[in-house]
């Protein structure tokens, strides 16, 4: 009966064996699956990331460069409404000689 029961144990001791083995192997499986999901998602943002970063950067840049054409344009309506106003000499004389000798 103490060799069946030996038998028995041993029997045991090898299917936990068994069982730890399939645990670990499920479980590294699991964490390479785990790894992969997150390299595919971290893939997925970067791609995602820079393609908002680069239509940002050129609606930006688009942006930039009306105003910049805006800014050109006024200030070129400016001198030309300068140069084109007449200039009164006389009054401006005139003006500095109450103020400056008063």
């Amino acid at each position: 009966m103490a060799e069946k029961e030996v038998n028995t144990i041993a029997h045991l001791l090898e299917m936990e064996q068994k069982a730890s083995a399939m645990t670990l192997k499920a479980q590294e499986d699991a964490d390479k699956k785990i790894a992969q999901a997150k390299a595919q998602a971290d893939s997925e943002f970067k791609a995602q990331y820079e393609k908002i970063v680069t239509s940002q950067e050129k609606s930006f840049e688009e942006k930039i460069s009306a105003l910049q054409s805006d800014k050109e344009q006024k200030i070129s309506g400016y001198k030309s409404k300068i140069t084109a106003s007449p200039q009164d000499k006389a009054a401006f004389n005139s003006y500095l000689d109450s103020i400056l000798l008063a």
